[in-house]
């Protein structure tokens, strides 16, 4: 009776060949796929990378228009003051740090300042992700004012500081920009989304709490 062969000698002859063994135009499977992935490294070392570096982000100096998309945003002052009233208060003990703006909106719809726009980086008793308390107007001091596009105005981002008595001399603030969508996959209407981050500064601070 003929022995007809265990079973491990017919898994071996069920199992794929190694990527080494399959040739395509006379290289095998395993070297394309490297000289692919050579020529995609390649290409994307010349035009910057697959990603875009953190030293790609423009610095700029306070007084430059940052294009951000949604809006044209220039960096004017950043002050420190006691409060205020009637609009923001700090909290007991502490004071308000305002990011003051010339901020102009680039579409044809009028929206409120985006409370995303402006970050504060590396302020102690401050997160870099917090949002500010809320922005105001200074021609008419209207809280979180509309803003007519095409229209220039002067607009404060403002923040608690919790202690009045350690104000910074300088801080470090992002910019963020907007990317245009012109329908929402979602809903079909057009859009703005939070991009990445069009700016970065470094800003002097003005004490005004005394």
């Amino acid at each position: 009776m003929q022995e007809t062969g265990s079973g491990d000698e017919g898994r071996e002859e069920d199992e794929l060949p190694d990527l080494k063994d399959i040739k395509l135009r006379g290289r095998s499977i395993r070297t394309w796929v490297f000289s692919a992935g050579a020529m995609l490294l390649a290409i994307s070392a010349a035009f910057g990378g697959l990603k875009k570096a953190e030293d790609d982000t423009p610095r700029v100096e306070a007084g430059t228009a940052i294009d951000a998309g949604r809006y044209e945003v220039t960096i004017q002052r950043v002050v420190t003051v006691a409060d205020l009233k009637p609009l923001f208060r700090p909290d007991e003990g502490g004071a308000l740090i305002a990011v003051v703006t010339k901020l102009k909106v680039t579409d044809d719809t009028g929206t409120t300042p985006s409370s995303d726009l402006i970050r504060l980086i590396g302020v102690p008793g401050i997160k870099d992700t917090d949002a500010p308390l809320g922005t105001t107007n200074l021609r008419d001091a209207t809280m979180n004012p509309v803003l007519t596009p095409d229209h220039a105005e002067d607009v404060a981002y403002v923040w608690k500081l919790p202690k009045a008595t350690e104000l910074p001399a300088s801080v470090e603030l992002t910019v963020r920009g907007y990317d245009h969508q012109e329908e929402s996959i979602l809903d079909h209407h057009e859009k703005w989304l939070s991009g990445d981050i069009a700016a970065e500064s470094t800003v002097a601070v003005k004490d005004n709490t005394k």
